[in-house]
């Protein structure tokens, strides 16, 4: 899914969409030297590479944990990288 949007829920199933294979697990986490302000985007944006790597179009059951130390923040999100089709 190189030229389109990975779509990512916390749900297990996605609306309209029928899971044709599961690849597995995925997790990611931000660069906490980024800052705060970009640190959720970089987490998510490095698990949708993640997921693109295994050639998942989407993530699904997707999962945030956050730790904060002073003012460094860092996201943790595990989901599963499915194939999905309409």
């Amino acid at each position: 899914m190189a030229n389109s949007e990975m779509l990512v829920v916390t749900t297990d199933t996605i609306p309209g969409k029928k899971i044709v294979k599961t690849i597995g697990a995925v997790q990611a986490r931000n660069n906490p030297l980024l800052g705060a302000m970009f640190a959720a985007s970089n987490a998510r944006k490095n698990i949708e590479k993640e997921a693109n790597k295994l050639g998942a179009n989407a993530i699904v059951g997707l999962q945030t944990n956050r730790e904060t130390h002073g003012r460094q923040i860092t996201y943790y999100l595990t989901g599963t990288a499915v194939i999905v089709e309409d």
